[in-house]
């Protein structure tokens, strides 16, 4: 017979100590939510509890689902009940391995999980393994817990300003950023225009004048930005034009043979396993170099037939 591994059972829901960091991120509609939900269809998402060494019950997911039953007066629940260390260390990988897990966890709940995990010593690489995720992504999460304004950090909360556009008003001088938030959800800017306008704004050669303007008036200021853009372009590209070598073939000539020079140098040290990996582009450039010394070989004929005559 199959050995059952379940670990889900039927607990006192008073035992249960609550997550005061996910309450902070937890939202009174959802709550709402969940307590209709129960009320139709029972714990739809069963809560993670960990149980210390001491007998204590923690909770680690489901702090909506614990809420409601306490608001609706529902005395047990079942719930997955694990061990877990008294090490804080561990005790933060767990709960990063639980997010990890959910569809949608929230931005906030993210990055303050993350947060307690680094304060725990969990470094970012474990953390990055554990949520499968980039360098930049958890950069990006504990931003909004460490950098945010106050004022900001709500407007996230309650669903007024995307998580990923908070990221980019993270960077910006705390002073600044409700005003420039505002003005942003209610100008209703893409987080590439506000991507843009921060970066405007924390650039050391702005004007103040320019800043006051992206805080006030975000869409005039991204429309004077493209336009002093384009006419850095157009500069550059007569820059370009007058900067052209008169020598352009024997530049090229000389670029060429340093790269074939390079390609040379590293063939040698080339492993059979690579060599196969490079095999199709290695074809297609010695069909290249042949095409090329063909037509160098018919250059050089066409100019002695032409001294000759």
């Amino acid at each position: 017979m199959k050995k059952s591994i379940s670990k889900v059972k039927e607990i006192e829901v008073a035992t249960v100590a609550g997550n005061s960091t996910l309450a902070t991120v937890m939202d009174r509609r959802a709550v709402e939510r969940c307590k209709e939900a129960i009320e139709k269809l029972g714990i739809v998402h069963t809560p993670v509890v960990g149980m210390t060494k001491d007998g204590n019950r923690l909770l680690l997911s489901g702090q909506c689902e614990l809420t409601a039953l306490r608001e609706l007066g529902i005395k047990k629940m079942d719930a997955v009940e694990v061990d877990v260390a008294d090490d804080v260390k561990a005790k933060s990988k767990l709960s990063l391995l639980l997010i990890s897990l959910q569809d949608k966890p929230g931005a906030l709940c993210e990055g303050l999980l993350i947060q307690e995990a680094l304060n725990s010593g969990v470094s970012r690489i474990e953390i990055q393994n554990i949520l499968c995720k980039s360098a930049s992504w958890v950069s990006n999460r504990v931003s909004l817990v460490t950098r945010l304004d106050r004022n900001v950090y709500e407007m996230v909360k309650s669903g007024m300003l995307e998580a990923r556009s908070a990221e980019e008003v993270s960077r910006l001088p705390q002073s600044a950023q409700f005003v420039f938030a505002e003005t942003a959800v209610r100008e209703g800017l893409a987080k590439s225009a506000i991507e843009t306008l921060v970066a405007g704004y924390n650039d050391e050669t702005c004007p103040n004048a320019v800043k006051a303007q992206i805080l006030a008036n975000p869409r005039e200021a991204l429309k004077r930005m493209a336009d002093k853009r384009r006419s850095v372009n157009v500069e550059k590209t007569e820059q370009n034009k007058a900067s052209v070598p008169t020598d352009v073939v024997g530049e090229i000539i000389k670029s060429v043979r340093l790269q074939m020079a390079a390609l040379r140098r590293v063939l040698v040290n080339v492993s059979s396993d690579e060599l196969i990996t490079y095999e199709t582009a290695l074809k297609e450039l010695e069909a290249s170099l042949l095409a090329l010394r063909s037509m160098i070989l018919g250059l050089f004929t066409r100019v002695k037939m032409e001294v000759s005559q």
